[in-house]
Formats: C-alpha cells, sequence, structure tokens
C-alpha cells in the first residue's frame, strides 16, 4: 500500500500518466515514436524519484524540474535508438503484390505453416523497392519434402494450371530483407 500512495503524490502523476498514455498509443499502433517516448520518461521519472525519495535527500518536489528534464531527456534518447533500430531491422514497405509474373529464380520465404507436395501454399519475395510480392507455390507431386514456415525457397517455373510457381528448398531464412 505505501508503494500505491507513493505512485499517487503529485510529483509521480505526470510520469503514471504519460506511461499510461504511451501504452494506449502504443495499443493504438499508429505513433509508435511517440509511445515509446512517453513509456520511456515516464518509466525514467518514477525511477529517478524512487531514487530521490530511497536515498532522503529532501523535498522530492524540489527536484521536479531537474527529474523532468532528465525523465523527458531519457525518453528522448531512448525513442530516438529504438526508431534507429527499426528502420535498420524493419525496412518500410512500399507495397503488396499479389502473384505478379516473372519472378523465376528469386529467392522467397515460405509463409504457409507447411507446405507439402501436391498441395499449393503462400511465399514472400520482397523486392528492392519495397514491394511484399506474395505468390502462390507449390511443390512438384514427386518430391518427399515438406516445408514449413520460414523456410527460404528459390522460384521455379509459373505453372499456369495451378496459378503457381513451382518451388525448390534453399536452406535457412538468411536473408533479412526476405523476411
Amino acid at each position: 500500500m505505501a508503494y500505491l500512495r507513493f505512485l499517487l503524490e503529485w510529483y509521480n502523476l505526470p510520469w503514471v500518466l504519460a506511461a499510461g498514455v504511451g501504452l494506449v498509443i502504443w495499443f493504438d499502433g499508429r505513433r509508435r515514436r511517440a509511445a515509446v517516448l512517453l513509456l520511456a520518461a515516464g518509466v525514467a521519472g518514477l525511477t529517478l524519484n524512487g531514487a530521490l525519495h530511497d536515498f532522503r535527500i529532501g523535498p522530492i518536489g524540489r527536484w521536479f524540474p531537474l527529474v523532468a528534464v532528465l525523465a523527458l531527456g531519457a525518453g528522448w534518447v531512448v525513442a530516438r535508438w529504438a526508431s534507429r533500430l527499426r528502420e535498420r531491422w524493419v525496412p518500410p514497405l512500399t507495397g503488396v503484390a499479389f502473384n505478379p509474373p516473372d519472378l523465376e529464380g528469386r529467392e522467397a520465404v515460405v509463409l504457409s505453416a507447411r507446405l507439402v507436395p501436391g498441395h499449393v501454399g503462400r511465399a514472400r519475395y520482397r523486392d528492392g523497392a519495397g514491394v511484399s510480392n506474395i505468390v502462390r507455390v507449390h511443390l512438384g507431386r514427386d518430391g518427399d519434402t515438406d516445408l514449413r514456415f520460414g523456410s527460404t525457397v528459390r522460384l521455379g517455373n509459373f505453372d499456369p494450371d495451378v496459378r503457381s510457381y513451382r518451388i525448390e528448398p534453399v536452406g535457412g531464412c538468411s536473408s533479412p530483407e526476405l523476411r
């Protein structure tokens, strides 16, 4: 109960509110950078106030301006760092194309849970322009290989009867642009 009383002190309410609004924005999904900034600022503000309380440096309210600057600065740094990581590891998607022609010879990633010979599944190839190409794929009936989600395959000739690309396994998913 003492911690709840500590959280409801006036100098902690902005940080509790910032973290709560950050969570709401995060689950909304549109403004992720603002959500990370608010969450990090809320956590940093509560952490700094907790440290001031534990070290008994004096009235915590007197330190509020310094805590506000440090918490918002920490939130900005964390949001910028997270944004850069996201840009590096998750490049933006500029479009989606379904079953485009002329992708023979390209490597793709299987999207189907399990792909067995004689059945049609889905795979994804991401081109240099950021377009995610979702294609129908199939293994030949003569093969005994079955593929699982995330397997890397090479797209073969397009079969107009099945309206899908014949594929052959390549190995593990090693290329980040395919993921």
